[in-house]
């Protein structure tokens, strides 16, 4: 256990929440085993919710792919705050290490249904942040009946903006969901791709 890992405890334990968060940015890959550690309980199946939830927060920043496994349990945590912040780590992940996060996107995509209004939202938007490794993802949600779910898929299509997402916000155009083909007008029309289809013979 480095010192700074050590530190990075002691102000959670303090609830000192500006101090945790400076700490949790020092941290590097040296501290990866010790974060997993505490995001698997190890040694405590109870667990600490503070310390596990700053687990999730600090792989979001320094994880790699041995923190894949871990950070996509969590998404299932009973706690909604947990499930949220681990949507996002993928993401963050994901950024750095896209093929160990990508095959995980199929369970964060559960989560556009999930009962927490901001769980739904930032699963959305960490979905849209993995771009074009989340769009068989959302073309799997588009196709089921989950209308909610669909919605938020279609939104996160129309954030990601790519010829990949256009050609699946395409097919959904006179949808009878009036959000999904709203957004996916909304989505083609701001790539500048509806104008073009319009204006077709």
């Amino acid at each position: 256990m480095t010192d700074r890992f050590q530190r990075f405890l002691t102000a959670i334990d303090a609830q000192d929440d500006d101090a945790t968060e400076a700490l949790a940015l020092t941290l590097r890959a040296q501290d990866e085993p010790a974060l997993i550690a505490l995001l698997n309980k190890d040694g405590d199946e109870d667990g600490d919710p503070e310390r596990y939830w700053w687990a999730v927060r600090a792989l979001a920043l320094c994880g790699g792919p041995d923190a894949v496994p871990a950070l996509a349990a969590a998404l299932e945590d009973e706690d909604e705050t947990v499930r949220a912040a681990a949507a996002m780590a993928l993401a963050r992940v994901h950024e750095r290490h896209p093929a160990a996060v990508a095959p995980t996107l199929d369970r964060v995509a559960r989560l556009l249904d999930d009962d927490n209004g901001a769980v739904r939202q930032v699963a959305t938007d960490s979905l849209a942040r993995c771009g074009d490794d989340a769009i068989h993802v959302l073309a799997a949600v588009l196709a089921g009946d989950r209308q909610g779910a669909r919605t938020r898929a279609m939104a996160a299509l129309r954030k990601i903006a790519t010829f990949p997402a256009a050609k699946l916000m395409f097919q959904y155009l006179n949808d009878d969901n009036y959000l999904v083909h709203t957004y996916a007008h909304e989505g083609l029309d701001e790539m500048g791709l509806l104008e073009n289809v319009l204006l077709l013979p």
